[in-house]
């Protein structure tokens, strides 16, 4: 049996932490976690964990999304579970799950209420436990927490606020081998709003940089809008607004019929640099998502990013058309 705390409101503005971590009830909204984990021994895995609540036409689903990409041969395993009348679903401060599924539960530390975290999901391939211990306070993204979804209109915003940089130690068993003793990074979202899904000029291009001197970016482009908005967040912490920055895409390849950016160049603090995919990205349900690396200008690796790209910046498609398509 599942359980589900609610608050008031949608979130605009933002109130505290713990309190917009709660399930909105007129909101579309997700709870996000990446993550890339190594062995030490050359092997680089990547992983994610998506519940999302999706309000459409009165009716407010929820989506279970649970991905293991192997670096070593670029292969995607991804679970996509869609669920009606929240069944079985669990969305309290201190957990998120769906039964036999996937969990990821919470606790405090002394950053914040929610600092230790515990993940475990599961699909046909594979199966990951996790332990994720945030290095740094949760931040509040963009104007103070509000996100303007690319359009104009007090309705066209989401809350946002992120975990950039929490440590992660992980067993994975993977087709029938089993890594027991992976390290690496991860990082958590929470987001939602009132915004018109259906809408392709609320569709974005996201990057999460995670750079390896322990600071971290996020960017949130809407080019078809010519809207960009995110946030830098210092070594210790501090979060600085970031919205004068240039990312320009410097490739689009077609993808199931759909056309995505795939690679870029970013101007960001008076720095520049080059984000290029390491393998190919994988399509979930609503969006295109891969891991890049992050080269400085003499082409040395400074970090990975996370990239999630939705159709309707590039195609002339909705997301509810993407829903679709992915059903047919």
């Amino acid at each position: 049996m599942g359980k589900i705390n609610y608050i008031e409101g949608t979130g605009i503005p933002p109130r505290s932490f713990d309190q917009e971590f709660l399930t909105h009830k007129k909101c579309s909204e997700w709870w996000y976690c990446t993550g890339y984990l190594e062995d030490g021994k050359g092997s680089l895995f990547g992983f994610q964990f998506t519940l999302a609540k999706i309000s459409l036409f009165g009716l407010r689903p929820h989506l279970l999304i649970c991905s293991v990409t192997d670096f070593r041969d670029n292969k995607h395993y991804n679970t996509q579970t869609p669920i009606l009348f929240h069944k079985g679903v669990s969305a309290t401060s201190d957990l998120l799950s769906v039964d036999g599924k996937a969990s990821m539960s919470f606790s405090p530390d002394n950053l914040s209420s929610k600092g230790k975290m515990q993940l475990e999901m599961s699909g046909p391939s594979f199966s990951l436990e996790a332990s994720l211990d945030a290095s740094k306070p949760p931040v509040w993204h963009c104007d103070n927490g509000v996100l303007q979804m690319g359009i104009q209109g007090d309705k066209e915003k989401t809350y946002y606020y992120s975990f950039t940089n929490i440590k992660a130690a992980a067993s994975l068993a993977l087709n029938g081998e089993t890594f027991s003793d992976l390290h690496g990074k991860a990082w958590f979202d929470r987001q939602g709003g009132t915004y018109t899904i259906t809408d392709p000029r609320t569709c974005w291009e996201w990057l999460s940089l995670r750079f390896f001197d322990n600071t971290e970016a996020m960017i949130f482009a809407f080019p078809q809008d010519n809207y960009y908005d995110g946030t830098f967040i210092a070594q210790d912490g501090a979060r600085e607004r970031l919205n004068n920055y240039k990312l320009e895409a410097i490739d689009v390849i077609t993808y199931e019929g759909k056309k995505f950016s795939n690679g870029w160049k970013l101007e960001m603090k008076s720095k520049k640099y080059s984000i290029e995919p390491k393998a190919s990205g994988m399509f979930n349900v609503f969006f295109f998502e891969l891991l890049a690396d992050i080269k400085d200008e003499s082409s040395q690796a400074v970090g990975y990013c996370f990239v999630e790209l939705l159709p309707g910046v590039r195609n002339k498609l909705n997301n509810l058309d993407a829903l679709k398509k992915k059903k047919g």
